[in-house]
């Protein structure tokens, strides 16, 4: 299963590690649509986490249980799978077959596909034993019939909390199972990410309980109180360790999240032509799925290829409920500029493509996403640009760089440092932004965070991560004052820290200069960074920005800071990554009017 982290846009913070292994735009979210009775159930072992699925019929689409599912009218699917592990979303099968000897079906937006053959046990339910495919990967999976029975099954025991998890508060829910042998085994949910089914090893002395989730690197441990009814104590993940106190609760569904006011999201109708697209990045083996939005008129037409920040984003950079991508593409759009975004690899329906790819990889897709638009007769070649977000920004100027045709490129967000410097001002930034600024707070954090990347960084060739960790630990001792904050395991968090930092793509990004490629660039840029941005701070990074547009020379460039603004370019109070849920506003109207202004007098009229 692919996994999807949240932590890497702010890679310092506290926080659940996020996994979605099928995710994606197409997902049907469980209030907007009613649900048809329930037929077939059956849970996805993957290792470390375990997926409860149910397939059902859509509202309205009786189908004969031995004959095969023929789309209905308009193309759209008669079944769906219901993810109650996700989000409780539903997706839309495809090629459902149901022939009263094999059930099979297809999942095209997750690369998916299932296979099962049909038996029926002496007196009990009919259940289908089969293998679930994805992206490489086979599983085997067990359906079972269901009926109107309610599912899932419930757990034997449920206990709840919140985490204060510095950035956000995250309901979290321990569901307790037995197996045939009476073994427990609890598994954890964050309601608030809506993900779950992450597998705890429960251990119980006397009245201290521990539970291990491996999927997301985290353990905790409370005690029982006398009634038995609760149990307090802390949650501890990448060395960080945080009071969490959980009450024993009865196994009811989530209650649905409540829907978040998102004004600026565009909805229908549109005043131009959108439509899917797919292409590829051949050196990479990488097939991209996207939109392409297309004013009115004849054309031809200017264009910008989106470019999305970092970890693994859809093409709507969809983050807390915000889709800023969808947002900037209808607002140019709305101005006679096409706009092609796509999904990240292995998000939606982009294939994921070779491992352990960099940031000089990912160009690769946005260049691939330009020679998709340049072979279109609606787009004139010569206007084509890219405008990309934080990490997508940088990713913008290196692929500008090594394609002279490329018009113009918007940086938002992006940095003009390397990435060791983002990320020890972001430690810091971050912090302060959430009330954490005491100097011995920001001392120790500090003092992290440069031993960690100074051990990967002085690291001898093919020195294995386990050696790493076990010096960057011995490291950690030696510089940190004072006693270790109650719950800190100096081994857990230098194992978990030299994990992510030793992966190719952070290993380029902390040695990377991204004032490279800018100062070799022929075309205008404009970067905006605004002055509440606590990942990409405007002190570090527009110096170095500005001074790297002044030596390519442009007389058309600008460099800009944006008052008031976050990461997301949103009208921010403090700038803290836990503002970025809290606000309405997607993208402040003053972003989007320069972004919008500035690529009009580049292009020019939108037609010929």
């Amino acid at each position: 299963m692919a996994e999807r982290q949240l932590g890497r846009r702010v890679v310092w913070v506290c926080g659940v590690v996020v996994a979605a292994a099928l995710s994606g735009p197409a997902a049907v979210a469980a209030d907007e649509a009613e649900v048809g009775e329930p037929r077939w159930y059956g849970e996805l072992d993957a290792t470390d986490r375990r997926f409860r699925f149910v397939i059902e019929q859509l509202p309205g689409s009786a189908v004969a249980e031995d004959a095969e599912s023929e789309p209905a009218e308009g193309g759209e699917a008669r079944w769906q799978l219901w993810s109650l592990d996700e989000g409780d979303r539903r997706f839309p099968l495809e090629s459902f077959v149901n022939d009263g000897e094999q059930l099979r079906f297809e999942l095209p937006i997750s690369q998916a596909s299932y296979t099962g053959t049909m038996r029926e046990p002496g007196g009990g339910p009919v259940v289908v034993a089969g293998t679930w495919r994805q992206r490489g990967t086979t599983l085997p999976l067990d359906f079972r019939s269901v009926g109107d029975q309610p599912v899932p099954p419930p757990a034997d025991e449920v206990w709840a909390g919140t985490l204060n998890a510095i950035v956000q508060k995250l309901d979290l829910r321990f569901r307790i199972t037995r197996d045939a042998a009476g073994l427990r085994t609890a598994w954890m949910d964050s309601l608030t990410q809506q993900v779950g089914g992450f597998r705890g090893d429960l251990g119980i002395t006397g009245t201290t309980w521990t539970i291990d989730v491996p999927a997301v690197r985290g353990r905790f441990e409370g005690t029982l109180s006398e009634d038995g009814k609760t149990l307090a104590g802390s949650w501890a993940q990448s060395g960080v360790s945080l009071p969490l106190s959980l009450s024993l609760g009865d196994d009811q569904p989530a209650p649905p999240p409540a829907a978040k006011s998102r004004p600026q999201t565009p909805r229908p109708p549109f005043p131009y032509a959108s439509e899917d697209v797919r292409f590829r990045n051949a050196a990479q083996d990488v097939t991209l799925a996207g939109t392409l939005t297309l004013p009115e008129g004849d054309g031809p037409f200017p264009a910008v290829v989106l470019i999305s920040g970092s970890g693994p984003q859809d093409r709507d950079e969809t983050l807390f409920e915000h889709k800023p991508f969808a947002v900037i593409a209808d607002h140019l759009t709305r101005r006679g500029i096409a706009v092609l975004r796509y999904d990240d690899r292995g998000v939606g329906g982009s294939t994921a493509g070779p491992p352990d790819a960099t940031s000089e990889d990912l160009a690769g897709d946005a260049l691939a996403g330009w020679d998709c638009l340049a072979e279109r007769a609606e787009i004139d070649p010569q206007r084509i640009g890219f405008v990309g977000h934080s990490e997508g920004a940088m990713l913008a100027t290196m692929a500008a760089a090594k394609n002279p045709q490329v018009a113009c490129v918007v940086m938002l967000a992006g940095a003009g440092v390397d990435g060791k410097q983002v990320l020890l001002s972001q430690g810091q930034r971050v912090l302060e932004a959430e009330g954490l600024s005491s100097p011995e707070q920001l001392n120790r954090q500090r003092v992290l965070q440069e031993v960690l990347m100074s051990t990967v960084e002085d690291a001898p060739p093919g020195a294995s991560p386990a050696t790493m960790a076990a010096e960057a630990a011995k490291r950690l001792r030696a510089m940190l004052p004072g006693d270790p904050p109650p719950g800190e395991d100096l081994d857990a968090l230098a194992e978990a820290g030299i994990a992510q930092l030793s992966k190719p793509w952070f290993r380029f990004f902390l040695e990377y200069d991204p004032t490279k490629p800018l100062r070799q660039l022929d075309c205008p840029v404009l970067a905006l960074v605004g002055s509440n941005d606590v990942q990409v701070d405007a002190a570090t990074n527009l110096p170095p920005l500005r001074a790297a547009v002044a030596e390519a020379g442009n007389p058309a460039s600008a460099v800009e800071e944006l008052p008031g603004l976050n990461h997301l370019l949103q009208t921010a109070t403090t700038g803290a990554v836990s503002e970025y849920d809290t606000i309405e506003e997607t993208i402040a109207a003053e972003a989007l009017e320069r972004v919008g202004s500035w690529l009009e007098e580049r292009f020019g009229p939108a037609g010929k």
